[in-house]
């Protein structure tokens, strides 16, 4: 076979070696050199030294730290002005730590705040509308915690003018585009109210208006419970310093209602100087008018949202119960301005009467009157409590709500209910805040009542007096209302004698007064004073009285036992003032000494009693005497047990001495004895128990006394009758 013919071909073709290239004719343009590895190359002969020599400094201090040496610094070691410089950095972190370094170094140099509190103040205001909210809440607490209290220490001239520059951005943070803003500019004006309320009248007006604003804005009022509460609760402090601002005015309008021409030119005057001071009341009550109609649409909205829940929300309660409150305090504002009297010398008389009332406000209730249908109908113990407020609201204007308008039957049908639900009432704090004002109120609903309204209400009343406690906060309400239903001193008026249906329910308001007396000497002692002032004036106003329903008084003093022993009762132990008005309270209850003798002897014979006590029960007891309400057997039987088993210890040591006393009571006794009229008669009739006070004080270790105190008692009464029969 033979090769094949292409093989030698390609192992020619393989073989033949490249044709080199041409070389380049021409000069060389770089010289390239060949060095050896790890050789260091020299520098170019264009090379920049980049070399740097330096030489150390040694200074004793720097300047910075010679600058701060005994300065007040933070932790961060700024100093206050460098802080409050950095409170106006575009970066919120920035002023976030300048207010706590700030607040750091006012805590730790106190000096700092006294020395630079206006320019701290001038500084911080402008973060009253701050756009970061930590920001904003960080100046709330320093001016909370630090700065107001350390401003109220100022006197009231450098106080106004450091205000004024706060107050000015607070107003300005009323009106401010971001919601957030406007609710914290309320809550810095709260915080001023509370610390510098007399500075309010200055801006009540504007700051009304800022709340009518705010309250009308629905985002707010219907998607925000929490924000809503923020506004409220500084409407509320503002309209309570409104309302005891006036009240204090009213005082002092009573003082110079009666002063002479001169006088009350002098007077209106000086308020004339005073305006600061003082608000703008028909302004300011228009500015209520509109405030009232925004609260009535809040507490319905909320009412609505609460009955449609089937669990109650805690900040819609909240809100709700503020409404309720504001709109409680400004009634309670216009019942003031309409009962205010007028000056004899005043120019121009109010135009806030009756009428007006009627129609700025009466009107807009009708609407608050359907809301408590629907807390009626529902059992939890919070609509109970809205249902409180409500008729707390009605009560306040009782006087001039007409059966045409509010059916008086229902209402006073709704008031008895509450009262029956009271009783049931699991949570008693808040029963007895919210109960409170329905009690003080009651008098005036009851008297401007028809009568054939008033017994459900009565015997509802009665009902939860008779079960109230002793050591319950309402006692004392309680107790005012029925002073008032039975003594004509506050209101001015019988309601015994107007047909008002009260007469039946004396009894039993009086028969339980002194079940309260007695229970409160050991858990109410400050109850004990109120009521025996209150037994007091019955007895004044009732002299004629049945005594019978005031029989357990007679436990005050002691307890006589069958077998004539007696246990002394807690007289005794009592406050002087209010011993004294337990022994005055003896003269207009006479019925009761027949059973109060020996008890009162025995009390009048303790040590713990005081002499003065002592003098003035047997003063009481002889002015009864001789008005002609006790017997004289009872008075001298009085007389010789406190002459016959008074103890002198002169010489005890373990005892002071009463001898003085002893020789003071005998003076008094022959005294009284001597007024009684013939000396021979008197005796006649306390001898047979003096004879036997005589053999039974044989064995006393003081029978020199007593026969002492005797002869004298018996020389003392026959020259007496002698004189009688000289005469």
């Amino acid at each position: 076979m033979g090769r094949p013919k292409g093989g030698s071909a390609a192992s020619s073709s393989s073989s033949k070696k490249p044709k080199p290239k041409p070389k380049q004719r021409g000069g060389v343009d770089f010289k390239k050199y060949k060095h050896k590895v790890g050789r260091k190359l020299p520098p170019p002969k264009n090379a920049t030294n980049t070399e740097i020599k330096s030489k150390t400094i040694v200074l004793p201090e720097q300047s910075m730290a010679s600058e701060r040496a005994g300065m007040a610094v933070n932790k961060r070691g700024l100093t206050l002005r460098e802080l409050l410089q950095q409170t106006a950095h575009y970066n919120a972190n920035v002023r976030r730590a300048a207010l706590n370094g700030i607040k750091d170094i006012v805590v730790k140099h106190p000096t700092e705040l006294k020395l630079h509190k206006v320019a701290i103040i001038e500084k911080l205001q402008e973060r009253i509308c701050d756009t970061d909210k930590v920001v904003r809440e960080s100046l709330y607490n320093i001016l909370q915690s630090l700065i107001f209290p350390s401003l109220k220490e100022d006197n009231a001239i450098s106080t106004r003018s450091t205000l004024f520059l706060l107050m000015a951005n607070i107003l300005n943070g009323m009106t401010h585009l971001s919601i957030d803003i406007q609710l914290m500019a309320f809550r810095f004006l709260e915080l001023v109210v509370l610390n510098f309320p007399s500075s309010f009248s200055s801006y009540a007006e504007q700051a009304f208006n800022n709340f009518v604003a705010v309250l009308s804005n629905d985002r707010i009022n219907l998607h925000d419970r929490n924000k809503l509460n923020s506004v409220l609760s500084g409407l509320g402090h503002c309209l309570s310093l409104v309302a005891k601002t006036i009240e204090n005015d009213d005082i002092s309008n009573r003082q110079v209602h009666d002063l002479s021409a001169r006088e009350l030119w002098k007077c209106t005057t000086d308020e004339d100087n005073s305006l600061g001071r003082a608000f703008a009341m028909p302004n300011l009550l228009l500015k209520l008018q509109s405030l009232v109609q925004i609260l009535i649409n809040s507490v319905e909205v909320s009412a609505s949202e609460l009955c449609a829940k089937s669990a109650i929300d805690a900040s819609s309660c909240e809100a709700l119960l503020s409404a309720l409150h504001c709109l409680d305090t400004i009634c309670r504002i216009f019942v003031h301005e309409v009962k205010k009297p007028q000056l004899k010398f005043s120019i121009s008389k109010t135009q806030f009467g009756p009428d007006w009332l009627r129609n700025s406000l009466l009107v807009h209730l009708k609407n608050l009157w359907g809301v408590k249908c629907l807390f009626h109908e529902k059992g939890d113990d919070k609509f109970f409590i809205f249902n409180l407020k409500i008729a707390e609201i009605f009560l306040c204007l009782s006087a001039w709500i007409d059966s045409t308008m509010f059916p008086a039957e229902e209402f006073c049908h709704f008031v008895s209910s509450l009262f029956a639900k009271a009783k049931t009432l699991r949570n008693k704090d808040l029963m007895e805040m919210y109960l409170s004002p329905i009690i003080t109120c009651i008098p005036d609903l009851i008297f401007n009542a028809p009568d054939d309204s008033k017994g459900h209400l009565l015997e509802a009343f009665t009902d939860t007096f008779r079960g109230c406690k002793v050591d319950c906060k309402l006692i004392l309400p309680y107790l005012d209302a029925v002073g008032e239903m039975l003594l004509p001193e506050k209101t001015g008026t019988w309601f015994a004698e107007d047909g008002s249906g009260v007469l039946g329910y004396h009894d039993a308001w009086i028969h339980e007064l002194p079940r309260i007396l007695l229970q409160s000497i050991d858990k109410a002692p400050s109850v004990t004073k109120v009521v025996l002032k209150l037994l007091l004036r019955i007895g004044q106003y009732f002299p004629t009285m049945d005594c019978e329903n005031l029989r357990p008084f007679i436990k005050l003093f002691g307890v006589e036992s069958s077998s004539g022993a007696v246990e002394l009762g807690p007289f005794v132990n009592l406050a002087r003032d209010c011993q004294e008005l337990a022994t005055s309270c003896l003269y207009y209850f006479p019925s009761l000494l027949p059973d109060i003798i020996r008890p009162l002897a025995s009390c009048c014979l303790s040590d713990a009693l005081e002499p003065l006590i002592l003098f003035k029960v047997v003063e009481v007891l002889q002015s009864t005497y001789k008005a002609g309400s006790l017997q004289i057997t009872e008075q001298l039987n009085f007389l010789l047990l406190l002459m016959a088993r008074f103890r002198v210890h002169p010489g005890n040591p373990s005892k002071v001495s009463n001898w003085d006393t002893f020789k003071s009571l005998n003076r008094l006794i022959l005294t009284s004895l001597s007024e009684m009229g013939d000396g021979s008669l008197v005796l006649e009739l306390m001898w047979n128990n003096l004879s036997n006070a005589i053999v039974s004080f044989l064995d006393s270790g003081s029978v020199a006394c007593f026969i002492t105190t005797t002869v004298e008692l018996t020389c003392h009464l026959l020259t007496a009758g002698s004189k009688t029969i000289d005469a």
